[in-house]
C-alpha cells in the first residue's frame, strides 16, 4: 500500500515539473467525510467510510476549464461481524484525472476519471473447545488471514462551492465497478483549500 501512494504522490510531482502554464493557486486540498452506502455487496456491507482527503494539482486552466491531476485517499473501518472475524481497517488509494467546469465564480463542477486500490484484511480465530489440557498447543486457537483484491476503475463526478477565492465546500460521488456484483458507491462531503 505504501509503495502505491509514494508512487501516485511521484505521478503527482513528475506531472508538477512537466506542467508550462503559469497558474496561481495550483493546489486544491480538501478533508471530507466518506459515507459507504450499502447496496449487499462485500464493500458496502463490512466496511463503514470514515474520513478522507483529496490533493489535485491544477495542470491548465483558463476561463472554461480546469484540467487536474489528483489523489484520494478515504479510510475505512472494517464492521464488527462476530468474535472470530476481525476486519482489519483499510486505507483506498484513488489516483485519478479530471476536468472542472468553471461554471461561475462559486459553482465548479467537475468529473474525475481514475482507478481505486482497495486490498481487505480479514483475520479469522479458529479455536478448539478446551477439552484437556488448555496449553497443550493441539487444543489453543489459531488464526490466519484472508487477503481479497477490489481494485477499480473510478468514476467521480462532484461540484465545489467557493465560500471566497480560496475556500470551498466539496461533495463528491465516487462509484467503483469492482465486479459484476460488487459496485461500492461512496459519498463524500467536505470542506476544502485552494493554495
Amino acid at each position: 500500500m505504501k509503495k502505491k501512494i509514494i508512487l501516485s504522490l511521484l505521478l503527482l510531482l513528475s506531472i508538477k515539473s512537466n506542467s508550462q502554464e503559469k497558474v496561481d493557486n495550483k493546489f486544491l486540498i480538501s478533508l471530507h467525510y466518506t459515507g459507504n452506502s450499502r447496496n449487499d455487496n462485500f464493500v458496502s456491507d463490512n466496511y463503514n467510510g470514515i474520513l478522507g482527503l483529496n490533493a489535485h494539482y491544477v495542470l491548465f486552466n483558463n476561463e472554461l476549464i480546469s484540467v487536474q491531476g489528483g489523489l484520494g485517499l478515504d479510510y475505512f473501518q472494517g464492521r464488527v461481524i462476530n468474535n472470530q472475524v476481525d476486519l482489519k481497517n483499510r486505507l483506498m488509494v484513488n489516483p485519478n484525472f479530471g476536468v472542472a467546469f468553471n461554471a461561475s465564480k462559486t459553482f465548479k463542477p467537475f468529473f474525475n476519471l481514475g482507478y481505486s486500490f482497495f486490498t481487505a484484511k480479514i483475520v479469522i480465530e479458529t479455536y478448539t473447545p478446551s477439552l484437556f489440557d488448555p496449553m497443550d498447543p493441539a487444543f489453543q486457537g489459531r488464526s490466519f488471514e484472508i487477503i481479497e483484491s477490489y481494485n477499480s476503475l473510478s468514476i467521480n463526478p462532484g461540484f465545489r462551492l467557493y465560500f471566497n477565492d480560496k475556500i470551498y465546500f466539496q461533495t463528491d460521488y465516487k462509484y467503483l465497478p469492482i465486479e459484476s456484483n460488487i459496485n461500492a458507491h461512496i459519498l463524500a462531503l467536505g470542506i476544502g483549500l485552494k493554495i
